[in-house]
């Protein structure tokens, strides 16, 4: 089954989003999830109708900040 959110797909066991946050910030974040060490996706994955969606919503929630944050250091730079 196919689920997209934003900028991330989940195909199968294949996760795809934006390459650079991916390497830099989003592997470790998906792998705190899986871990079951990310306390704010615990306090709100029941919300989601399924437990991929809500990996999704939260990772394009958490690269939204990332790609605002490094937009803004742009513009100090």
């Amino acid at each position: 089954m196919k689920t997209t959110v934003g900028r991330f797909t989940l195909d199968g066991n294949t996760l795809t989003g934006p390459e650079r946050y991916m390497r830099e910030q989003g592997d470790a974040r998906l792998a705190q999830i899986m871990a079951g060490n990310d306390a704010v996706f615990n306090a709100s994955a029941h919300l989601s109708p399924n437990i991929e969606t809500a990996i999704l919503v939260w990772l394009q929630t958490d690269y939204a900040a990332w790609a605002g944050a490094q937009e803004l250091q742009g513009r100090r730079s």
